[in-house]
């Protein structure tokens, strides 16, 4: 009986579920091209936006030391609170221009492999697959490189508002992160819009599937950018890690995490550029390529394939996705307010709560 009951019961929920996908998908076709076309791109220029007030706001953070709050707090604060700005200043700044020189480095060798992929791709899949793969992989650079700026510009800020107090601290880190985040869906999402039109206008493709197929290069440009990010800056990491543990305790005496290690500023160079820049790349060739896969079976779909919004349907998730990311930035500061460490945890895994309750009946 009890088994009975829970084959029923997972019947009834496979049928509810798919009923409502249905239903989603029925209202979608059921939208005009120009509202399909606002939902896919007002969100994403709201999101560029949002990107661009969050970044200001972090450049807003005065590293002073904050003489006047801590000097009750800080014996050293108050006698050299000066001294110890200019060293988070001196040490940040070492590690963004590392982190600069060698993704400009690393951007030399994909601009490169760019050229010559796209030479490989034109004589065996044509000029219409070249072109997604180039945008999709100048996008994915692009998203790259605003993830590691926005990093180490927002590194040392965070570390300077945790010296007056956690919260503010935790708000820093998390305008930060949003810029990354909120960028990388936008710029993608606008990109895989701005070529579909334009393949929809300026090539004569035999049908629809066949265009999709085609901007299936953008996921391929996007994943082969992610595998230089994250494997490059990987390697440069485990090699700085080595160094710091063989010369730098064993010659010199230095701690692996003491700042006057060489090696621990490589090591940090190498976390910005592979844990930060090629995360952005890999996680932007992710959604490019699970998008791009999703066009495709759209478009091999007997119901979905005449109707542009049915085309649209997988992009729009990805626009709803970046409003229900804003409102869950908005709200979560309301339910979830940061006072000790235990609670940075609880706020972050609350993040992930807000947005999966909002965006699960979308």
């Amino acid at each position: 009986a009890g088994s009975s009951l829970t084959q029923s019961l997972t019947s009834e929920d496979v049928l509810v579920q798919t009923c409502t996908l249905l239903l989603s998908l029925q209202l979608t076709t059921m939208m005009g091209s120009m509202e399909v076309n606002l939902l896919v791109v007002v969100p994403g220029i709201l999101g560029l936006l949002w990107s661009v007030k969050e970044w200001i706001s972090v450049a807003n953070v005065k590293i002073d030391g904050h003489p006047d709050l801590l000097a009750n707090q800080d014996s050293k604060a108050k006698t050299a609170a000066a001294d110890i700005v200019a060293e988070m200043i001196k040490i940040s700044t070492t590690i963004q221009e590392g982190a600069m020189s060698f993704l400009m480095a690393e951007y030399t060798y994909m601009a490169v492999y760019i050229v010559l992929f796209s030479i490989f791709l034109v004589f065996f899949t044509g000029v219409p697959t070249t072109i997604a793969f180039v945008v999709g992989s100048i996008t994915s650079i692009l998203c790259g490189w605003i993830g590691m700026k926005i990093a180490v510009f927002t590194n040392v800020r965070t570390t300077h508002q945790c010296w007056k107090n956690l919260s503010a601290g935790f708000d820093v880190a998390i305008q930060g992160g949003c810029v990354m985040g909120l960028s990388l869906v936008s710029l993608g999402l606008l990109a895989l819009f701005a070529l579909i039109e334009i393949f929809k206008a300026y090539f004569d493709f035999s049908s629809s599937q066949v265009m999709y197929e085609a901007i299936a290069g953008y996921g391929l440009g996007g994943s082969s950018i992610a595998l230089f990010g994250r494997v490059g800056g990987g390697i440069y990491t485990k090699a700085a890690d080595v160094g710091a543990d063989l010369s730098g305790k064993n010659d010199y005496g230095l701690e692996e995490d003491d700042y006057r290690n060489p090696a621990c500023i490589a090591d940090n160079v190498g976390d910005n550029v592979g844990d930060i820049a090629g995360m952005g790349a890999d996680l932007f060739g992710s959604f490019a390529e699970s998008t791009c896969a999703a066009l495709v079976l759209v478009a091999a779909s007997p119901d979905l394939k005449d109707s542009w919004a049915g085309q649209m349907y997988p992009m729009l998730i990805s626009s709803a996705g970046i409003v229900v990311g804003l409102v869950t930035l908005l709200t979560q500061g309301i339910f979830y307010k940061v006072k000790d460490m235990p609670d940075v945890e609880k706020a972050l895994k609350g993040i992930l709560v807000i947005s999966t309750v909002l965006m699960t009946p979308v």
